[in-house]
């Protein structure tokens, strides 16, 4: 084989190493985010709660002009006669934990502060999770006054939970179209 065929085959085979690796520190980067999200849920358990439930149902008061009270097992607030209870069941957390690891997979795979990604992720995810819930939250109530009285008693958890993906899944599909186009406006360079 010449020299220089050889050189040629080398230096293809080289750039592809290079993606992968940054796409295998990106998808850590993502793991690590989703894992200190989980370690800070798990570390304070009244977060659940104290933070997720509360910000949801008091966001939720806001978008409805409803009042937020203290229940026994979470945060109420009537909308049109209807009572909707924010419990820890509906605090959104495993939706933090993905919305953790998009965003730190996402910083690192553009190159902004991939060290840092695990720790930037979580904290730009909470607001995001409560606001996404609140509008869930919202959405929820209104069908549980419009729609799901309509239907038969057994598909009421169901549409409950659908009305959740409803709102959960084109919210991570949005942030992930956001992130894609709007998240690297120019070229990365390293030094």
């Amino acid at each position: 084989m010449p020299a220089d065929l050889n050189s040629q085959v080398v230096s293809a085979a080289r750039p592809r190493s290079r993606p992968v690796a940054a796409e295998a520190r990106a998808a850590g980067a993502g793991l690590a985010a989703a894992l200190a999200g989980w370690l800070w849920l798990k570390g304070w358990p009244g977060v659940e709660l104290g933070c997720f439930a509360r910000g949801a149902a008091q966001l939720a008061g806001l978008f409805t002009g409803a009042p937020v009270l203290r229940g026994e097992t979470g945060w109420m607030l009537t909308v049109a006669g209807q009572t909707a209870i924010v419990t820890a069941a509906c605090s959104a957390t495993e939706y933090f934990l993905i919305v953790s690891a998009l965003l730190g997979w996402q910083i690192a795979r553009q190159e902004r502060w991939p060290g840092r990604a695990w720790l930037v992720a979580p904290c730009a995810a909470l607001p995001l999770t409560i606001f996404l819930n609140a509008l869930r939250v919202v959405v929820v109530t209104h069908a549980h006054r419009w729609f799901i009285p309509l239907l038969p008693a057994g598909y009421g958890a169901f549409l409950h939970m659908l009305t959740g993906v409803a709102i959960f899944l084109p919210g991570l599909v949005t942030l992930n179209l956001l992130l894609e186009y709007y998240g690297n406006l120019g070229p990365v360079t390293r030094a």
